[in-house]
């Protein structure tokens, strides 16, 4: 080719042979189409970056909006193992630190990137869920929380009685009626956070589900803040007479509802004032008096199996750990007694062990026995649960015992005023939670908020709320219940299923120089300082156990008992020695996090360790 071609080929210039022409490309088209390309693909490339980043950002304050929203549910909550008002004072407290938390997590859901996202294909559901959620959240503390405390202020400061000496409940029921409609607006937005749209989104379900099962806790938590009020008028005789059995326990050998029930009596309420009768040791009331309410399977597992007189003793009633058909044992032996019931029923059932007794005492001041003896808001219930038994012989423990509860109740509801009455209430509340008292009523009426109080003490039959109960019966005669320590721990395996671990601990290291009334005799099932305990694992409603072993071998028959079944055996724990029971619950589809019921301690220590991986 001529030089000069190839010269002008090389400028971009092409040759025609037929025409013999030279012809001037069109300049760079082939150049602009391969810059088109490129610009297309850096675009791509960095909406993509663009995109993933954005997204990254998405997930990183879905997180911090979990973060927040929980650290505000810790707020709202802290200070719930105590008194409703020890709670009350704790949430005045947090309120400010919980409003402040929801509002920031409202403020993320509303910026400039969750716009965007809520018109976004795949993501809008998720970005509207998470930010509606923050909208009831932050309504929760700044709107509803601060009605609460007011509700209740007004109650303190009123006096139990009118001007004219009638019984004024006036500001307790109105307390009762506006918290009982803050509840119901309480529940209706954690229900409509609820129901929002599931996220498709891991990261922004993850963050969703977290703060909604949380959530639940603070509403239960405002369902109990006013405590007994709306059963206080009935309690105190406002609508009529009331007539309560009164039970108290001696907890040296224990039973699965506490221990065995050693004085008995009874008091009467009528237009605030109460009047107790003497008490009595629980031998002198009829026998067999509760045989006819005794069901087959219970017989079965309590008389057959645990060798208890149920049904046929009044001091081996609390065997059962089901309070209410516990009171109406009660209530079968009051009955058929001449000097009590004489044929009449009555209202309802009160039971106190000893830690329950010793916080009566801190209501009412230091109770002084005949002997001269002073119990304190420090000291009854280790005295009570273990130093009587070493102050006192068998034949005038009984006597002396009835006389120690008798002195207790009858300071404790005597001379009435409305702050002793709150300080009652919220001891009561407060001893419900390890079981340490009971107050069931026959009356349909007050059982619903004795039920959300725990006072009840009735084992859950509700599947949607699911408790496994474990409880324990001291076949040892001696008093070795104060040594016995539990340590168990729930920890959530999978989305309805849980590994329960249940430890009992003999504290005791030595017997040398105890006295046999503490420590026990040796026999041919246990030896000195050892617990023989029953242990019944009672199966939830609506769920399965399975994978169930105990560490020491222990035989284990599997009973059933009404609608439920029983996993029970019979351990015997050395000194300073253990056994654990371990095993596996699958609740029903929804239903809410597996909770822990025990027999009551020597102290309000639960032991109890939940883990949901939360």
């Amino acid at each position: 080719m001529p030089r000069h071609i190839k010269s002008a080929l090389d400028a971009d210039y092409s040759y025609d042979y037929a025409s013999d022409t030279l012809r001037r490309n069109r300049p760079g088209l082939k150049r602009v189409q391969t810059v088109l390309v490129i610009v297309l693909l850096a675009v791509i490339f960095v909406g993509a970056g663009a995109s993933y980043y954005s997204y990254r950002r998405l997930r990183d304050q879905a997180r911090r909006i979990q973060e927040l929203e929980q650290d505000a549910i810790k707020s709202m909550t802290t200070g719930a193992s105590g008194t409703p008002s020890d709670y009350l004072t704790a949430l005045k407290n947090n309120l400010s630190a919980a409003q402040s938390s929801t509002a920031q997590a409202k403020a993320i859901a509303h910026s400039g990137l969750w716009d965007i996202y809520t018109h976004v294909h795949g993501y809008s559901t998720d970005a509207k869920t998470l930010r509606s959620m923050t909208d009831i959240m932050d309504s929760i503390t700044t709107d509803v929380l601060p009605q609460y405390t007011t509700a209740l202020d007004g109650v303190s400061g009123a006096s139990l009685y009118n001007a004219d000496g009638s019984l004024n409940v006036t500001p307790i029921t109105d307390a009762v009626t506006r918290i009982a409609s803050m509840n119901d607006g309480l529940k209706q937005q954690i229900d409509s956070m609820d129901a929002l749209a599931d996220p498709r989104d891991q990261t922004l379900y993850d963050a969703y589900e977290k703060v909604v099962d949380s959530s639940s806790s603070v509403l239960v938590q405002m369902q109990s803040l006013s405590g007994l009020y709306e059963f206080l008028p009935n309690l105190l005789g406002a609508n009529g007479p009331r007539t309560y059995i009164v039970l108290g326990e001696e907890t040296g050998m224990g039973l699965a509802a506490g221990g065995y029930i050693e004085s008995v009596g009874w008091m009467t309420a009528q237009n605030g004032t109460f009047n107790v009768n003497d008490f009595y040791s629980s031998d002198l009331w009829a026998q067999n008096a509760g045989v006819a309410d005794v069901t087959g399977d219970q017989n079965n597992l309590f008389n057959v199996i645990s060798g208890i007189s149920y049904g046929s003793a009044f001091s081996s009633i609390t065997a059962n750990p089901n309070f209410p058909e516990v009171a109406q044992q009660a209530n079968d032996f009051w009955s058929a007694t001449d000097f009590a019931g004489h044929g009449t029923d009555a209202d309802g059932v009160i039971l106190f062990d000893p830690w329950a007794l010793q916080q009566l005492v801190a209501v009412s001041g230091d109770v002084t026995l005949n002997g001269g003896l002073k119990l304190t808001a420090d000291d009854t219930a280790q005295f009570l649960a273990h130093d009587i038994y070493d102050s006192v012989d068998a034949d005038s423990f009984a006597k002396y015992y009835t006389e120690i509860v008798d002195n207790i109740v009858n300071e404790a509801f005597a001379n009435m005023t409305m702050d002793k009455l709150l300080k009652l209430s919220d001891a009561l509340v407060q001893c419900a939670e390890g079981r340490h008292a009971y107050v069931w009523s026959f009356h349909s009426e007050d059982q619903t908020t004795l039920r959300a109080t725990k006072l009840a003490g009735e084992f859950s039959t509700d599947a949607k709320n699911p408790v496994v109960g474990v409880y324990n019966q001291q076949k040892h005669t001696s008093a070795m219940d104060w040594y016995l320590k539990r340590v168990s721990t729930v920890t959530k395996m999978a989305d309805q299923t849980y590994h329960v671990r249940f430890e009992l601990n003999n504290t005791l290291g030595s017997a040398v120089d105890m006295p046999s009334a503490i420590v026990g005799e040796a026999n041919s099932e246990a030896q000195v300082g050892h617990q023989l305990q029953r242990v019944y694992v009672y199966t939830p409603a609506g769920s399965a156990i399975s994978n169930f072993s105990v560490q020491s071998g222990a035989q284990v028959q599997t009973v059933p008992l009404g609608s439920t079944t029983v996993y029970t055996f019979q351990t015997d724990i050395g000194m300073a020695a253990n056994d654990v029971i371990e095993f596996d619950v699958t609740c029903s589809k929804g239903a809410a996090n597996l909770l822990l019921d025990q027999s009551p301690g020597s102290s309000d220590d639960l032991g109890v360790t939940y883990d949901y991986g939360l």
